[in-house]
């Protein structure tokens, strides 16, 4: 028996105090939390070397970098997507895989709408008019209404489940597209099913996506789907940034293909200082921050916490977190 404890590291955390949360909670339990930030997957592998779980924002785990982690059992995805993390790797190791599609769901839908109604009702430029001394610089007129207007949702999952219930409660009218769920899914969150993305693009008056990202979405929108689009209209993206070809989206809205764009995730991020998203005053832009609030950042803390100490005391931990592949994997720990 070794005197070692189960070691969970974090390795993108600027700040230690960023953990104190789970850290709280897996010590407690007997474990412990090392927080030591790496700049590049070689110093990940050192710094992993020991630990027994990962806890990943949104670094990549891949095959080459599990291979020099032979006492890797967990790896926690402290968020939704899995896009960054090789799953069949870490599964053909034995590794464990958590993360929780569940958490932030009504902050993500609530921020697409946010920047939906920014843009539609011209916000920022009210906002820098009023603040420049110039009361009323842009016409009225150019707002949309929303009330009555048809939007469109692209993957009706969980967030895009929750957007549906917003826009409803707005005056939209909602039409989605989700080739992966059935007719009753769609009449229970009141979402008119459209047979094919391109029928929704030509249809609805605004787009939002709420898809993974996969190698079928990505670039799902370029610019044979911006040329479906409404010239009045506006896309809305709080998914994963590379679902939207960036420099497409750009070119749509140079040419005014489309009115206008809320993103809250990129291509490559942080966003470049001179992209040329930042010159266009009919897009709002905020910085992969659709997850959080206070009680999402507060919930999965405890959850994370929660999940590695169930893992620790030899549990699987199903009840705090969802594991993708629950059904494939042989653990390399002994799991009950």
């Amino acid at each position: 028996m070794t005197d070692t404890p189960f070691t969970a590291v974090q390795t993108e955390a600027l700040d230690p105090a960023a953990c104190e949360i789970e850290r709280a909670i897996i010590e407690s339990a007997g474990g412990r939390v090392i927080v030591r930030r790496a700049a590049n997957q070689e110093e990940r592998a050192l710094v992993l070397k020991d630990a027994q779980c990962v806890l990943v924002a949104s670094a990549p785990i891949t095959g080459g970098l599990l291979d020099q982690l032979p006492n890797l059992q967990l790896i926690v995805r402290c968020g939704v997507g899995l896009d960054t993390l090789d799953i069949p790797a870490a599964t053909a190791r034995g590794i464990v895989v958590a993360h929780y599609p569940d958490y932030c769901q009504p902050e993500v839908a609530n921020h697409a709408i946010m920047l939906l109604l920014a843009v539609a009702r011209k916000l920022l430029q009210h906002d820098r008019s009023i603040r420049s001394g110039r009361y009323r610089s842009v016409p009225l007129a150019v707002s949309a209404p929303i009330f009555g207007e048809t939007v469109g949702i692209v993957g009706l999952g969980n967030i895009g489940r929750h957007f549906a219930r917003c826009a409803k409660a707005l005056g939209m009218e909602v039409i989605a597209y989700d080739p992966y769920l059935s007719d009753e899914v769609f009449a229970a969150h009141g979402a008119e099913r459209s047979a094919s993305l391109e029928a929704l693009l030509r249809r609805a008056d605004h787009v939002s996506i709420h898809t993974p990202l996969t190698p079928e979405t990505r670039h799902m929108f370029s610019g044979a789907q911006f040329a479906l689009m409404k010239p009045t209209s506006i896309l809305v993206n709080t998914a994963r940034g590379p679902v939207v070809d960036q420099a497409a989206l750009v070119n749509a809205l140079r040419s005014k293909t489309i009115a206008g764009a809320g993103i809250d995730v990129f291509e490559v991020e942080p966003l470049a200082a001179d992209s040329p998203l930042l010159a266009f005053d009919n897009v709002a832009l905020t910085p992969h921050s659709a997850f959080y609030s206070e009680r999402s950042h507060a919930r999965i803390k405890h959850l994370i916490g929660n999940t590695v100490v169930a893992f620790m005391q030899g549990r699987w931990p199903e009840e705090f977190a969802s594991i993708p592949n629950r059904h494939e994997v042989k653990p390399r720990a002994t799991l009950r």
